[in-house]
């Protein structure tokens, strides 16, 4: 009988020692996907490339950045949503692929991120450029508005696609000033950059940074920036508002999403340790160096933040009528 009760109390300790279904594992023990759906070399891109790499020398965690373009943002949206929610897929949302996208193709064809996505938490935030081509003789908002009013419609402008947030601020930018111009819709807004260069457009409202290549290089032509106040990389760029134009005002938002579903723990652990890299020195100057500052909050702050801006976007796709192709 004592043999017996030691055999049993040793099976006993062999048993609660083994892993059981269900029990909670370490999270992560493998690599954490980061889908952008742009293309490389864009603002989300490079957001997603510095914040992994911080989170990578910090945590040791092992992430991986995939860029998935197309349709405004929606072929890269729609893969995080459908993905499993445990943590390891997970999407460098911003304002057009996140809460724009949704609004101009419908329910019906791109979720709902506030039903099919989880926020995280925000990365960043930051405003817009207006620029157009050196040997284009538009200095200034107004200048520009003239050149257009005098040849409707023959001035090109592009953007990062149909329904992308570059789209819907420079048609607010016409509605508001009453000048036609001609849309050219790209897979991402580098793409715009290099159709600039070559002269098959004339005129691109880019989101920092990405239009410091171009202006550095002399090939663009800074005319206006959205928000209130100058940037400290364009500092002889004057605003929108400094150019009495209102009704153009966009900035944007980068954020990390998890697919609906995601367990509380994880979601809460995510957001510690993205906040403590988005936190760090690097990080902020980095961006900063980009007229982009940081704006990492908590998961219910995000999760208020994403529906507000849905339902904003939402109004605006249907005020100004756009649709998609």
């Amino acid at each position: 009988m004592q043999h017996s009760g030691r055999r049993s109390l040793a099976s006993l300790v062999t048993l609660l020692a083994l892993p059981r279904p269900g029990r909670a594992q370490s999270f992560p023990d493998r690599p954490i996907t980061i889908v952008v759906p742009f293309t490389p070399g864009g603002g989300p891109d490079l957001a997603a490339r510095l914040l992994a790499s911080t989170v990578i020398a910090r945590s040791g965690w092992r992430i991986v950045v995939d860029d998935r373009p197309g349709a405004g943002g929606t072929i890269g949206m729609m893969a995080v949503a459908r993905a499993a929610p445990d943590g390891y897929t997970l999407l460098m949302g911003s304002t057009g692929s996140t809460v724009v996208a949704p609004a101009l193709y419908g329910e019906a064809r791109v979720p709902d991120p506030v039903k099919a996505l989880a926020p995280v938490i925000q990365v960043a935030s930051g405003p817009f450029i207006l620029s157009v081509r050196a040997d284009l003789p538009a200095n200034s908002v107004a200048e520009l508005v003239a050149l257009a009013r005098a040849r409707p419609g023959v001035l090109n402008y592009g953007t990062a696609g149909v329904g992308s947030l570059h789209h819907l601020g420079m048609e607010q930018f016409l509605h508001a000033t009453g000048c036609e111009m001609t849309h050219v819709p790209f897979r991402g807004a580098p793409l715009a950059w290099t159709a600039l260069a070559s002269g098959e457009i004339q005129v691109v409202f880019d989101s920092m940074p990405g239009p410091l290549a171009s202006l550095q290089a002399g090939r663009a032509r800074a005319i206006a920036v959205t928000g209130a106040n100058r940037l400290g990389v364009l500092p002889a760029v004057p605003s929108f508002r400094e150019q009495g134009v209102t009704g153009a005002d966009v900035t944007f938002f980068y954020g990390i999403l998890a697919p609906a579903g995601t367990p509380g723990p994880i979601l809460a652990q995510l957001n510690q340790v993205l906040g403590e890299a988005i936190r760090a020195p690097e990080v902020v100057r980095s961006f900063g160096d980009q007229s982009i500052d940081v704006a990492p909050n908590s998961v219910a702050e995000f999760t208020t933040f994403v529906a507000a801006e849905a339902a904003r976007w939402k109004a605006v796709v249907q005020r100004l009528g756009i649709k998609a192709e």
